[in-house]
């Protein structure tokens, strides 16, 4: 059965999509699981504050039935500080290195690379840049800090080897394969064009609650489902 890690981002779209159920569904196929930072963020932080405790208490029941675990390794902690030292240090302006990341969010593809995860689960832009395309992570920052950057050939190499064989997901994946496997067909209802209604409607609700895509991929997303 394949590994699946999951960030928080994507949880939290799901979550506040009406989505998260579908993970029980995802889990018959793949085991589910997540840092202890990661559940952090989602459960334990949220659970001591008002404003978001029930969307902790939800996930947090996802954990307790089995369907999400968490990963409880000292070397995962480890492992993110040598990731996060090595994707700091692969930009700088004036001699100094710019922060891309914090450890934290480091952690998911510290686990994906120690438990040899089939894909990791994450929406952050910035996070995903550096795995699908690290070379236009130059780029982007630059844009972002509206200041030139130089990069570092030599990290960027070690960061390349580091996290070649991570693959990556986010949440509007995840909705579209639920959608294609009619795990949605039950919100299907008498309007026209319904269930292209549907599919538009979780996309857009993902997107609009954290999910890094552009309009343009939802449109493409629609029409390759040619509904």
């Amino acid at each position: 059965m394949k590994t699946v890690l999951l960030d928080s981002g994507p949880i939290i779209s799901l979550t506040t999509s009406n989505l998260l159920w579908v993970l029980e569904e995802f889990k018959k196929k793949a085991n589910l699981t997540m840092t202890t930072g990661v559940k952090r963020e989602l459960v334990d932080r949220p659970l001591e504050t008002r404003r978001y405790k029930f969307e902790a208490l939800q996930v947090q029941s996802l954990i307790q039935k089995g369907t999400i675990s968490v990963i409880k390794d000292e070397a995962v902690n480890k492992k993110a500080l040598e990731l996060s030292n090595l994707a700091n240090s692969l930009l700088s302006a004036h001699g100094q290195n710019i922060k891309i990341v914090q450890i934290g969010e480091m952690e998911t593809l510290a686990a994906a690379i120690l438990y040899k995860a089939d894909a990791i689960v994450i929406d952050e832009r910035i996070t995903r840049t550096l795995l699908e395309n690290p070379h236009g992570l130059h780029l982007l920052m630059e844009k972002r800090l509206h200041m030139q950057l130089q990069h570092n050939e030599k990290v960027l190499r070690e960061w390349e080897e580091a996290t070649r064989h991570i693959s990556v997901i986010r949440s509007i994946e995840l909705v579209t394969i639920a959608y294609e496997q009619g795990l949605l067909d039950k919100f299907v209802v008498d309007i026209p064009n319904a269930k292209r209604e549907l599919l538009e409607s979780i996309l857009w609700s993902v997107k609009l609650n954290g999910c890094s895509v552009t309009e343009d991929e939802i449109d493409a997303i629609v029409k390759s489902e040619k509904v």
